[in-house]
């Protein structure tokens, strides 16, 4: 595994396209018939088929935080079908922050992204807490 595979220009380029809103990217970098398994303490926690229901948990993120969030990724590895990374999120809302260090794995068919899994890192208190 290493941090220069074609998996994790692919996992970066992601990021960036979910920033910049940009669907048609999303829609090449992901399989059509991505799933998407979230889990950790989240009101939409569950597997979500597709860009739509992939799209519908991380815009769900944006709505409720106004766009206050920040990543900063604290690694990523790739290897031939898989990456793996973890980051570090704040997220700010009404004045108030949240903190989450978060894992996420890919499974890759070819070059795209077909199954993704995140493992979001934060207590449920404090995330409750911050979306009340």
């Amino acid at each position: 595994m290493n941090s220069h595979h074609a998996n994790v220009d692919t996992v970066n380029r992601m990021t960036e396209a979910i920033f910049s809103q940009d669907h048609d990217t999303l829609a090449k970098i992901f399989t059509d018939d991505l799933v998407f398994h979230l889990r950790g303490p989240d009101p939409m926690a569950g597997d979500h088929s597709g860009l739509g229901g992939f799209l519908g948990v991380i815009g769900s993120w944006f709505e409720a935080t106004n766009g206050q969030i920040e990543l900063d990724q604290q690694f990523c590895v790739g290897t031939d079908g898989w990456a793996a990374e973890w980051e570090h999120a704040t997220l700010g809302r009404k004045g108030k922050t949240l903190q989450s260090h978060n894992a996420f794995v890919y499974r890759f068919d070819g070059d795209r992204i077909a199954e993704m899994w995140m493992f979001l890192g934060v207590l449920p208190d404090a995330a409750e807490a911050f979306f009340a």
